[in-house]
């Protein structure tokens, strides 16, 4: 075989798609219960839009948030416990969720957000090393994850976006059943990762550390650019969280949701935005192998810029169907078609930052730092997080359309900004040292 073919040859290692199928059962059961969170709030414990929509946005902030803690765990440790002990807490808080208590709530969700937080800084690191030898199809490979695991997802909102018309309670359990059936791809997987270099004592002092030695510059130049992109990132997520948010209550209220007689689950409309990311990943993944055979493929920063630009998009199309509902009111049926043209959008946008941001922190991190970088990664998931669901609350109290405007603008500026600075990012990558 030609060297050309072995470099851009498009076969992925069998260990993304195991360590794939783990992490589809875990966003089965995480994401399945945060976007329906807000629609239970709401309508089985009769919150306020303001007081469901903080609650959503404080979870997902310190869900997301977390990862530092697990990530830095992980660095210590390793990358494989955290993994196992995040399954079992995640499920743990599915099953306290199934009681159907109010006064639970706050220990399920913290027990939910402790598991996310332990288990997905672990897997990334892994998949990390997976393409450690494999750079030219890094983006590619981490696009597929990115969307394979998103099946969890999609499948969560058919499955649940119907049994949550029946009964909460099954809701739940289901989750918490699927999280565990994530434990049985994970021991396939495991034993494959026995010569990954990674710490295999507990918690080593800092003087024993083998790891232990200052940062070379251009460690230090990658670290800022991964700090960057993140902070970036959070207007991203921001805007990102009205899917679970804003957008499912407004599919709940203004969408018309009837199609020959049949009310279609509120839920369903979320879903969209997965089913998106399933047909846009694969076209990408071979879209960047192809660019990279012809030397013309993006930096990650202009990926982001695009990123941002899709994003400005989505809401400019939720801004027009805002513009057909009158100040005040509290029911319309608004063609169903903005909001899954929105979706679609946004599930572009999605694909151009998550999988390549997530690349780019696993690849340009110092092999120390990799999970605590990837931790905070996350973190910026969280603020993001955070500040969607305290700005959704604004939604009963301005014009819908001046409400989506926000994420117009909130978009589209930094999008411009980094495609001003992505040559001095793409610089300060030093990819000659990869």
């Amino acid at each position: 075989m030609k060297r050309q073919d072995v470099i851009f040859s498009n076969k992925h290692p069998r260990e993304m798609y195991l360590l794939a199928l783990t992490e589809m059962c875990q966003r089965f059961a995480y994401w399945g219960i945060g976007n329906l969170l807000v629609l239970y709030l709401v309508t089985h414990l009769s919150y306020s839009t303001p007081k469901a929509t903080h609650l959503f946005g404080a979870y997902t902030g310190i869900a997301f948030t977390l990862p530092i803690l697990g990530g830095w765990i992980a660095d210590k440790w390793n990358y494989q416990s955290p993994i196992l002990l995040g399954t079992l807490l995640t499920a743990a808080g599915c099953f306290l969720l199934a009681t159907l208590s109010e006064t639970l709530i706050l220990p399920a969700l913290a027990l939910l957000a402790f598991g996310g937080g332990l288990f997905t800084p672990a897997i990334y690191s892994l998949l990390g090393s997976v393409y450690a030898k494999r750079p030219h199809i890094r983006e590619g490979g981490f696009s597929i994850y990115y969307a394979s695991v998103n099946v969890g997802i999609f499948v969560a909102m058919i499955v649940l976006g119907y049994l949550q018309t029946i009964d909460w309670r099954l809701v739940f359990i289901l989750c918490g059943c699927v999280q565990m059936l994530g434990i049985v791809p994970y021991f396939t997987v495991i034993g494959k990762f026995k010569n990954l270099e990674v710490p295999s004592h507990y918690f080593v002092s800092k003087k024993d550390d083998p790891n232990h030695f200052p940062l070379k510059k251009h460690e230090k130049n990658r670290i800022y650019v991964i700090l960057i992109m993140t902070l970036v990132s959070i207007l991203f997520w921001m805007a990102y969280n009205q899917a679970g948010s804003s957008m499912t209550l407004f599919a709940l209220k203004f969408t018309d949701r009837t199609f020959d007689g049949f009310t279609v689950p509120t839920p369903w409309f979320t879903s969209t935005e997965t089913f998106f990311l399933l047909i846009f990943a694969f076209p990408l993944a071979s879209l960047y192998l192809f660019l990279r055979r012809i030397k013309s493929s993006a930096s990650p920063p202009m990926k982001t810029a695009l990123s941002l630009f899709f994003m400005g998009l989505c809401f400019l199309v939720m801004q027009r169907a805002a513009a057909h509902i009158p100040q005040g009111a509290d029911h319309a049926h608004v063609n169903p078609f903005y909001l899954i043209s929105s979706f679609g959008l946004m599930a572009l946008a999605e694909l151009f930052l998550a999988p390549i941001g997530l690349s780019l922190v696993t690849h340009l991190s110092p092999h120390r730092y990799r999970g605590l970088l990837t931790g905070v990664w996350f973190a910026c998931i969280g603020i993001g997080f955070y500040l969607g669901g305290y700005v959704a609350g604004w939604m009963t109290k301005i014009h819908l359309s001046s409400f989506f405007d926000i994420f117009v603008v909130t978009s589209f500026v930094p999008a411009f900004i980094l495609v001003l600075f992505s040559k001095k990012l793409d610089n300060m990558r030093h990819i000659d040292y990869l």
